[in-house]
Parts: structure tokens; C-alpha cells; sequence
């Protein structure tokens, strides 16, 4: 694998962008109100995934992980049931940023996906979206994520660019790229107030794409105890 060193600029991408993401989705947020109260088996499930998302390890391996805050705002217009939002960095590396959001409803995620947030935020989609399989459990079982790549101008014409490793985790544990399955869950009220579950790992555009898969895998590896909590590999196929 190669690493591309990336510039003081991108460093701060993996930071910023999922900040500017949920800013963005604020005013979404509230066309999708509640109708259904969750059942009460889902509600522990809510909770213990609230309390894995706490206990998430700072360290990873050489990673140290930095806790971003998200905006007051935000949650409170999102109704989050948890939010992971931290950046990690090792020595010698750009910082890569996890997001992780669990969401009561599901109808509450429907407009948080790359093509629709970082465009409000002057990101500019550089290729086009495709699959890709991340091992994030210890079972070595490929998972399916959607990759977005974006780039934008700053202040003096300097480019910035990220990659998005983008998935949703259905209530079951199911592993989706699809926000075609995220629309199809909603028209469930029963079925979309079990909650749903977002992950976003953010690298810089520039390093290569096998090394950022590997951090990707690497990070969410470690993070495998909140992977299980939100029942991911529980009844699963896998396809290869």
C-alpha cells in the first residue's frame, strides 16, 4: 500500500465535514415527525447502543481518537438517539473522521447522505459514487458501503478533497449502501421507529484508495463491540 501525504488543509477535512453534514440536515429534520412510539424491546436496544457509543474506545491500535462536537442545534432537531462524531490521528498521518449516528427513527436519516448534505456545504461530487466491501467485524465477512469522493475550493484556489465511506445498519443488522432501502424502510412507521444507524468514515481524497480502505477496516475493526451492538453480522448472508 502508499500513502500520499496530505496537505495542513486536509487534515482538517475529516474534522469539519461531518460537522458542516449535520448542520446541513437541520432543516430537513423536521419534515419527518414521529408517529409511532418504539416497542419496548427496542427501546433497551436504543439505549445499549446509546451507552456502546459512550464507551467507544478512544485508542485504536496507534490512533487516538479526538471527540468533535456536535452542535446543540442540531440534536435537538435531528433526535439522535447517539452520535459518535471523533477524529482520529497517529503519528505521521493525516486525521481520519468517524460518524457514527444513531437515529430513533428511521425517517429521521432520509436526508443525512452524502449527495444531498455536502453539496450544501460547497463540496462539489469529483466522481461517481461506487460500492465497495469493508471488513469491519472479526468474522472477515465484506460488508457493502457507498464511496463518494468530493473536492471543493477555499480561500487563494486551494482544493480540497475527501472520500466518504458511507453505509446504513437496519434495525436486523443488515448492512446497506442503498438509500433506495433507507426509503423503503420509512414507509414503515412500525418498522422505522426501531431506530437506524449511520457510519461515515471521512479520509482525505488524496491518500490512495487501497491505504484508505485499510484505515477504514482498521478503524471500525476497533469499534467492533458498537458494530455488535447494532446487530450487524446477526442474520446475515454474505455475498463476496
Amino acid at each position: 500500500m502508499t500513502t500520499t501525504r496530505a496537505s495542513g488543509t486536509e487534515r482538517r477535512l475529516a474534522h469539519l465535514a461531518p460537522l458542516a453534514s449535520i448542520a446541513v440536515l437541520v432543516g430537513l429534520a423536521s419534515v419527518f415527525p414521529l408517529a409511532a412510539r418504539a416497542r419496548p424491546e427496542d427501546a433497551a436496544h436504543k439505549r445499549a447502543v446509546a451507552e456502546a457509543m459512550t464507551s467507544a474506545p478512544r485508542f485504536i491500535g496507534p490512533w487516538t481518537g479526538i471527540d468533535a462536537p456536535v452542535p446543540a442545534e442540531a440534536q435537538k432537531l435531528l433526535r439522535p438517539n447517539a452520535i459518535l462524531s471523533r477524529t482520529y490521528t497517529r503519528p505521521g498521518r493525516s486525521g481520519v473522521h468517524v460518524l457514527i449516528v444513531h437515529c430513533n427513527d428511521a425517517r429521521d436519516m432520509i436526508g443525512h447522505y452524502p449527495p444531498i448534505c455536502y453539496p450544501g456545504s460547497g463540496w462539489v461530487l469529483a466522481t461517481t459514487p461506487t460500492d465497495v466491501r469493508l471488513r469491519i467485524l472479526a468474522d472477515d465477512a465484506a460488508r457493502p458501503f457507498r464511496m463518494y469522493e468530493f473536492r471543493r475550493l477555499r480561500e487563494h484556489g486551494v482544493e480540497e478533497q475527501i472520500r466518504i465511506f458511507d453505509a446504513f445498519i437496519l434495525p436486523d443488522g443488515t448492512v446497506t449502501g442503498e438509500i433506495d432501502d433507507i426509503n423503503r424502510l420509512s414507509e414503515r412507521v412500525a418498522v422505522s421507529a426501531r431506530g437506524l444507524a449511520q457510519v461515515q468514515v471521512i479520509t482525505p481524497g488524496r491518500t490512495a484508495l487501497d491505504d484508505a480502505v485499510a484505515v477504514a477496516e482498521e478503524l471500525l475493526q476497533g469499534l467492533s463491540a458498537l458494530a455488535q451492538t447494532l446487530r450487524i453480522g446477526q442474520g446475515e448472508t454474505h455475498d463476496e
